[in-house]
């Protein structure tokens, strides 16, 4: 583990953790779950404005060429990719946490349940409540062409949206934000055994010079929508420019999360929007992932034809892509059920996640 605290397991379920060195957030006052008599002591001014209710901040940083990127998990989230990417931002760059959300505002406990960790060695267990937090990942370079970043990430809030988008909305405008990236991902019929899909629209585009030198096709897509749809609707009627990056994860894949996808989202982010990130670690996962998906799928004969028969859809309908995005789970309702690629994939996935005996860094 290194110092940001990034883990990828070993195993076919690899995870990235956040954040480094010190994550007893319970610990500290003015958290949204420390102790209600501590929460007055957040800062509730920041240069003389009061913040809005729900929200603690620690400071406003000072940012150059200030990039406000926000992905949630939940709906929008199609195998943890879009947050898995958010993850690796804030893991990877000197990311300082500047502020949260108050979780009793947002949340309905009995829908998003609070998790139990473990105790350490002289310490108690800690109750980690869902909440949303803010941070800061400042560029090392010194370049004139450094772009900080804002990371907005968390759990896709169960309540007042319009309130909460209000909150980072207030956010953006105190740092100066200069341009908005919204991070999701959904299930799509694309066979694994293709290249990643990932499909960008963008708002207001003229308003900024990164993206008035891209195309972008703009999505048709109508229904439901989450935090990531109504936060991008919202940023665009603030006129501020909105680049929107959907991931799309087979839908037979139930292991989470799918570091294909989220390697691919983080491509065309850095692509993109210019930033710097070292995508090595993320990568070499996603080739794993891949292999231990393909020879799942090479265990099964039925699989093995479902997939085929996503691959022909796939070739079929390759002129017709809309880049749709910002929606619900997609899977073709001609294709022959699923059911036999999940249960390979999971009895694949469990026995995976029991080495056999003398194996593994603990024998070594």
């Amino acid at each position: 583990m290194g110092e940001t605290g990034d883990v990828f397991d070993e195993r076919f379920n690899f995870r990235l953790e956040i954040p480094g060195p010190d994550d007893d957030f319970a610990d500290r006052p003015g958290e949204p779950h420390a102790p209600k008599s501590n929460r007055s002591r957040g800062r509730r001014t920041i240069d003389g404005e009061r913040l809005p209710a729900s929200l603690t901040l620690t400071g406003i940083p000072v940012l150059r060429h200030p990039t406000l990127v926000f992905a949630f998990e939940g709906w929008n989230d199609a195998g943890e990719a879009a947050s898995t990417a958010a993850r690796l931002i804030v893991s990877q760059r000197d990311c300082d946490r500047f502020g949260w959300v108050d979780a009793e505002e947002y949340f309905v406990f009995t829908e998003t349940r609070p998790v139990v960790k473990p105790a350490r060695k002289g310490r108690r267990r800690q109750i980690v409540w869902p909440t949303v937090d803010f941070f800061t990942c400042v560029d090392p370079s010194d370049a004139p062409e450094a772009r900080d970043l804002i990371v907005v990430l968390g759990t896709e809030p169960d309540l007042r949206w319009r309130q909460f988008a209000d909150v980072v909305l207030d956010v953006a405008r105190r740092i100066g934000v200069e341009l908005v990236v919204g991070l999701g991902s959904l299930n799509t019929d694309i066979p694994h055994t293709v290249p990643p899909h990932v499909s960008k629209s963008a708002t207001n585009q003229e308003r900024h010079p990164l993206l008035r030198a891209h195309k972008f096709v703009a999505s048709k897509y109508r229904g439901p929508t989450g935090i990531v749809g109504v936060l991008t609707s919202r940023f665009a009627e603030r006129k501020y420019p909105v680049l929107s990056i959907w991931g799309h994860a087979p839908h037979y894949i139930s292991a989470s999360p799918n570091p294909v996808v989220a390697s691919r989202m983080l491509q065309e982010l850095v692509r993109m929007v210019e930033v710097s990130l070292d995508l090595q670690t993320i990568e070499i996962a996603a080739t794993r992932f891949g292999d231990q998906v393909r020879e799942a799928v090479s265990r099964d004969p039925e699989a093995m034809e479902y997939v085929r028969e996503l691959e022909r859809q796939y070739r079929e309908g390759q002129g017709d892509d809309d880049d749709d995005d910002d929606g619900p789970a997609v899977v073709s309702e001609e294709l022959p059920s699923g059911a036999a690629m999940v249960d390979a994939l999971e009895e694949f996935l469990r026995r995976r996640h029991r080495p056999p005996s003398g194996s593994g860094p603990s024998s070594a």
